[in-house]
Parts: structure tokens; C-alpha cells; sequence
């Protein structure tokens, strides 16, 4: 599955969901709870936040990552 930047449509990253949740079943785990990931879009200059599903991905939010220069 590719995973795209819900504003400007780049590239992000490719995972290869499918085959884990196939795993898992083969394994007797049912998995009913999404993988939820944050990714730099490096466009945008935003953080995504995507629900990752067996079949679809859902996009969460996007925010502005804090840059503290103190720490």
C-alpha cells in the first residue's frame, strides 16, 4: 500500500500491511485495531497522521511540528 500526503498528493512511504495482517491471521490473531503512524511530509512541512487498515488508509489530522530551540 502507498501511502500519499493528503494535501499535496506526494510520496510519503509504501507498507506492506497486507502481508503483516496476513500473518497474523495465519498466526490465529484477529487484528481489529488500526496501525497509526505520523509522517513528515517533507512538502508541506507538516506532520500526517494516518489510521492504516488491512484494505484502506484513513488520514487523522495534519499538524505543524513544535520546534523548541531551548531544548
Amino acid at each position: 500500500m502507498e501511502i500519499r500526503c493528503k494535501s499535496t498528493k506526494r510520496y510519503l512511504f509504501k507498507i506492506e500491511i497486507e502481508e503483516y495482517y496476513k500473518n497474523l491471521k495465519k498466526m490465529g490473531i484477529e487484528v481489529g485495531t488500526p496501525l497509526v503512524i505520523e509522517y513528515p511530509c517533507p512538502k508541506c512541512k507538516m506532520i500526517e497522521v494516518y489510521e492504516i487498515y488491512p484494505t484502506h488508509y484513513i488520514h487523522i489530522k495534519s499538524y505543524k511540528r513544535d520546534v523548541d530551540n531551548n531544548k
